[in-house]
């Protein structure tokens, strides 16, 4: 069991004491929460059916009692009561191989700090999209930027490696936006996060053919030729089948499959 507080912030406009406070959650049961609110001096009537509200001062008091100090994200993910379990719903943290389907699924993904998470999937399938929507904090190594950038090919692939090579050496994390179809990529991309000692994560968005030949057809992409594009199709095709079978998903620490209306759902990838 741990007391949990998260950070200080700002409430203007209210009719308190105070503008600026914290909260004071925990993780185990609220007789304990209670009793330990009880050695701030606080009133149990100022219990707010899952946490407390704490000022600066009561905030310093908890700290030095042993509270441990969160972000209000772990807070409510760790927190006991209905808020911490609705947030337990809404959010996931990928393990094994799993398949996300529909529009039941988390509104976000949470992936250890510092983690490598690559977004893969055919050309078409909205990797990029999803990546500037729903990626915060982290940098995305995207290689299209850096195409329209005006960048060759070659050079778009290259500055995409060092600035891999140089997120994960900074233990900072960062999600790289590439097909991630063929084995010998898969396994270069682990091996780089490895070596700089960090976990790797893929996520792999599930997008049919049809669907993929459409989003080309309407944005005039002739940045790979009809021949490549079909045969990344096809790689696809052979190792999504390979997924439905997969009994562990090494060298990756974890293996998500996404399909569209389960992306659309996605608010949020947490890094």
């Amino acid at each position: 069991m741990a007391i949990l507080v998260d950070e200080l912030r700002e409430y203007p406009d209210v009719e308190l004491p105070f503008g600026v406070w914290c909260h004071m959650a925990t993780d185990g049961s609220f007789d304990e929460l209670h009793e330990f609110a009880a050695r701030l001096g606080l009133r149990r009537a100022w219990f707010q059916r899952d946490h407390y509200d704490l000022p600066a001062h009561g905030r310093a008091a908890a700290v030095a009692l042993g509270a441990e100090e969160v972000a209000t994200g772990e807070l409510l993910l760790r927190m006991a009561g209905p808020r911490g379990d609705r947030a337990r719903r809404r959010s996931l943290a990928p393990a094994g191989v799993l398949w996300l389907r529909g529009h039941g699924g988390p509104a976000v993904l949470r992936y250890p700090p510092g983690s490598l998470v690559v977004i893969g999937g055919p050309p078409g399938a909205g990797k990029s999209t999803l990546a500037a929507r729903a990626v915060e904090r982290v940098p995305v190594l995207d290689p299209d930027e850096k195409r329209a950038a005006g960048m060759s090919w070659d050079e778009a692939l290259a500055a995409w490696r060092a600035d891999l090579r140089r997120c994960l050496t900074a233990g900072a994390g960062a999600v790289a936006v590439t097909t991630a179809l063929r084995h010998g990529h898969r396994l270069g991309l682990a091996r780089a996060a490895a070596a700089a000692d960090a976990p790797a994560h893929l996520l792999m968005l599930d997008a049919d053919a049809e669907t993929c030949r459409a989003a080309r057809g309407a944005g005039g992409d002739d940045r790979i030729s009809d021949g490549l594009f079909e045969h990344l199709l096809h790689e696809w095709e052979a190792f999504r089948r390979t997924l439905t079978t997969l009994p562990d998903p090494e060298p990756f620490a974890s293996i998500a499959v996404i399909d569209r209306d389960a992306a659309d759902r996605l608010r949020r990838i947490s890094v």
